[in-house]
């Protein structure tokens, strides 16, 4: 779920500023920390819940190879979640923030956002799936209202197969719990689980409640997720360009 309009927010927010990213270990590519180096961040943090174990296809070792491929080489390792107060406590506060593909994994959104504004000292820069108010296809249509969201494990059959359908159309083969079976049943610290079809204005709402003031929204995953440019409430302006 890649998109150059998040590198670009992400590197101009960054330049001459401390820089974090949580949760950017899935898939390692999409990672944002060397955007971030690259375009002259002052100190850059990977903060991700995937345990270390040691093993070839270890994401930890492969973010730190990619960095390094990159020139990138001083960042600091984190490993723990976000929701945990504890993290957030280790970890501290940074300039920027960037949080992308997460949200919508989380149980408690709005918890998970308070987290965030916790560390955030200026801009969060979130990324995560979401849905128009309108999803049609040949499995049939789900409508929802503005501003509205709906929980996974409430959604009724027809449902789910609109919207497994609406991810397999770009290749989301493996929404666990939509469109991909679950192993277990819904558990709190599941994190692995697709929890929320959110719709755009939903997030806002959330983000404003979390203590953000929304600047910028963007689409990508051809309209299937949303990206957010948010300051957090109360903070200067950034400088003209």
């Amino acid at each position: 779920m890649g998109d150059p309009v998040r590198e670009q927010w992400v590197a101009t927010a960054a330049a001459g500023k401390s820089f974090a990213e949580v949760g950017g270990l899935w898939g390692t590519i999409n990672e944002q920390v060397t955007v971030a180096a690259r375009a002259g961040a002052t100190a850059t943090t990977m903060i991700d819940m995937v345990p270390s174990d040691g093993s070839d296809e270890n994401l930890w070792k492969l973010f730190c190879e990619r960095a390094a491929s990159l020139g990138v080489t001083d960042t600091t390792c984190v490993q723990g979640s976000i929701d945990d107060p504890e993290t957030v406590q280790r970890v501290g506060s940074f300039d920027v923030v960037s949080c992308s593909g997460v949200l919508y994994h989380c149980p408690n959104p709005l918890s998970t956002l308070r987290q965030l504004r916790a560390i955030t000292r200026e801009t969060l820069i979130l990324g995560t799936a979401s849905m128009p108010e309108t999803v049609s296809n040949a499995a049939g249509t789900v409508s929802v209202e503005t501003g509205a969201a709906l929980l996974v494990p409430a959604l009724t059959q027809s449902q789910r197969a609109v919207l497994g359908q609406w991810l397999r159309e770009i290749g989301g083969v493996q929404a666990l719990g939509v469109n991909y079976p679950m192993q277990t049943d819904w558990a709190l610290d599941d994190y692995g689980a697709w929890w929320w079809f959110f719709t755009r204005d939903y997030v806002a709402a959330l983000l404003r409640i979390a203590g953000f003031e929304v600047e910028t929204v963007a689409s990508y995953w051809e309209g299937r997720a949303t990206l957010y440019l948010a300051r957090t409430a109360g903070s200067p302006p950034p400088p003209a360009s």
